[in-house]
């Protein structure tokens, strides 16, 4: 494995892995902090979804409350405080559901929670983070993510899951 770059918390990686047949595969690897991310269920069995303006797309994006594990080494903690910076929420239940990595060659894993029991408890947003807060049926917080102009993948697939498993 080289090491090709790394700041701004990304590591470009080069690396072999062995195939099958015993022949290596050379790939470069990006290696970025996981996200956690929260499907947060309201007493009334909403869901609450943020609407983000995201600069570098200069759109509007629909989402599950999301961020980097960065400032705590348990994806858990850091999905406590996503959801209660981003959405105002305190979750007093929160149950890991399940996990998932963009590719092979980004190496990063989006832990995915359900947050429930929600208590108005906010914590400050963060400075460059514009945000408006959801509450909207499973069905229509769906439908928001995917019309999306850019889909948040991890929050369309959270909420597309959830759906098939619970309805």
């Amino acid at each position: 494995m080289e090491e090709i770059f790394n700041d701004h918390d990304w590591q470009i990686l080069l690396d072999d892995a062995l195939l099958l047949d015993g022949s290596k595969k050379c790939i470069a690897r990006a290696k970025r902090p996981d996200s956690a991310h929260v499907i947060a269920i309201t007493d009334s069995g909403n869901i609450v979804l943020i609407k983000e303006y995201r600069p570098f797309y200069k759109e509007h994006i629909w989402m599950i409350p999301s961020g980097r594990v960065d400032q705590e080494d348990d994806p858990k903690q850091a999905a406590l405080r996503e959801l209660q910076e981003e959405s105002g929420y305190r979750a007093d239940s929160l149950e890991y559901y399940c996990q998932t990595n963009y590719s092979e060659s980004v190496v990063s894993t989006n832990y995915i929670y359900i947050g429930k029991d929600l208590v108005k408890d906010p914590l400050p947003m963060d400075t460059e983070e514009a945000i408006e807060v959801f509450e909207c049926s499973l069905e229509q917080a769906i439908e928001n993510v995917l019309q999306s102009p850019v889909v948040h993948t991890a929050s369309a697939y959270a909420l597309l899951r959830y759906k098939r498993e619970h309805s």
